[in-house]
């Protein structure tokens, strides 16, 4: 397994969503493009974020843990393989949830020939 990024910390400038808004519409917050242009932020809070991040067949999530961050997936459409600790890989498809405690090490790769669409939750910092 390669190398293992550790990401200690969050953006803190995002804007927070309106405390109001309690209702949001998936496919309002899928980005297509290259890494860094792929995920769109459906809610920001205090207490957690939920991101809408696209994948492209060939592109990857690369393996990485968080030492303050816990997160889940759940798998809006596609199919992948997530990378684990001791580069244990599973299948995951549309329709599936993953969890990722934090110190936990986690990636996923688009090997199929459609987009893989998940919503990240993400606890902590």
């Amino acid at each position: 397994m390669n190398e293992v990024q550790v990401i200690a910390a969050r953006y803190t400038d995002r804007a927070k969503t309106d405390p109001d808004a309690r209702v949001f519409t998936i496919a309002d917050h899928i980005v297509i493009g290259e890494k860094n242009e792929r995920a769109g932020r459906m809610y920001v809070g205090d207490e957690f974020r939920a991101v809408v991040i696209t994948l492209s067949p060939g592109q990857a999530q690369p393996v990485h843990m968080h030492p303050e961050t816990s997160h889940a997936w759940f798998i809006v459409s596609g199919s992948g393989e997530v990378t684990m600790e001791d580069g244990r890989k599973e299948r995951i498809a549309a329709g599936q949830f993953a969890v990722h405690p934090r110190n936990s090490v986690h990636g996923l790769f688009n090997d199929g020939a459609e987009n893989l669409t998940y919503i990240a939750l993400s606890l902590g910092k």
